[in-house]
């Protein structure tokens, strides 16, 4: 384990995670601006369980050992997460309760409303935002999707981004 990362795992970490239909993406924040880490987990088991999401999930809140979890409120407006994603935001969530790290939840409106100050409004605007002012993310933005096209999922990273920039320009 390099120097940087044993540094970085001792100092004050937020942990957010994204969860979707193939896996979750997690970002690793020390301030709204810099960037420890960033997964996209995907997952290419089929049928996708959310105990193998808990189980990846756990790996790296011990790795991490963050001082607080990010989630998707799932119940919030704006939210069409399935039934299976909500449940594994719950597990996610009573996971990191019973680990005694605090939970913070925001809704695709509150992220929405955040990145309203940057004129970000669609998912694609929100990642071009942030791929402009994080500079260490590990991927790049991929190109604007036509209609016919589905979401490119290296996307989902910059959801767990935007998660975790939400909650430090609420809080």
């Amino acid at each position: 384990m390099g120097q940087e990362i044993q540094e970085n795992r001792r100092s004050r970490v937020v942990m957010a995670i994204f969860v979707h239909a193939r896996g979750f993406s997690l970002a690793i924040l020390k301030d709204a601006l810099t960037v420890l880490g960033a997964y996209n987990v995907v997952l290419h088991k089929y049928p996708i369980r959310n105990r193998d999401v808990l189980r990846k999930v756990k790996e790296k809140i011990t790795f991490y050992l963050p001082e607080l979890v990010i989630l998707e409120d799932a119940d919030g407006f704006g939210s069409r997460k399935s039934k299976r994603v909500r449940r594994a935001i719950s597990s996610i969530e009573k996971y990191a309760e019973s680990k005694e790290i605090p939970v913070s939840k925001y809704s695709r409106n509150d992220i929405r409303f955040v990145f309203k100050a940057f004129n970000a409004h669609s998912k694609y605007e929100i990642a071009k935002v942030i791929s402009e002012n994080v500079k260490q993310l590990p991927v790049s933005l991929p190109g604007k999707r036509k209609s016919h096209e589905p979401e490119h999922y290296a996307l989902k990273i910059f959801d767990a981004i935007a998660l975790g920039i939400t909650h430090y320009y609420q809080s």
